[in-house]
């Protein structure tokens, strides 16, 4: 399909930036692409199976929009194409940078220390929640009646 290069070169751009496009899976040839203004959805669709069949870009279709991400031979020939630095690298291969989480050691240190963020126990310890002590032994069985769940022991 013929199209004008600024065209092309605006649909290269934005798959280099983004590291994925998505374009939908219409045969409408008027309806513009949404991120790209000016340019047709088909031009999308056409520039983007041309990288495919050169293995350039991986193809993922669902329902009715299809998904194109950038190889890493796609990555090096965009940014020979695009005259772009070596250092400039899409978005999806960008590395987001996490908040510094505690060391394990410093964890277990502070936890040893009391300095935990652990919840303080009643003063009656476990035998607020249980039945009976636990010295006792015997605890009574629960008796269960077809549907009505789980019912009181008898008194």
């Amino acid at each position: 399909m013929l199209m004008p290069l600024e065209r092309l070169r605006s649909i290269l751009e934005l798959l280099f930036r983004e590291g994925v496009l998505v374009g939908e899976r219409d045969g409408c040839p008027r309806r513009t692409h949404p991120q790209l203004p000016g340019v047709a959805n088909v031009e999308v669709r056409r520039a983007m199976a041309s990288l495919r069949s050169r293995g350039l870009v991986r193809q993922t279709a669902a329902w009715r929009h299809l998904y194109w991400y950038l190889t890493d031979a796609g990555v090096a020939h965009l940014r020979q194409y695009l005259r772009l630095p070596p250092d400039v690298v899409p978005r999806s291969l960008q590395r987001v940078p996490r908040p510094a989480a505690p060391r394990p050691e410093a964890r277990r240190a502070a936890a040893a220390a009391g300095a935990g963020t652990h919840r303080a126990r009643p003063a009656g310890g476990d035998r607020l929640y249980r039945r009976k002590d636990e010295g006792e032994g015997h605890v009574e069985p629960v008796a269960v009646t077809a549907g009505q769940g789980v019912s009181q022991p008898p008194p």
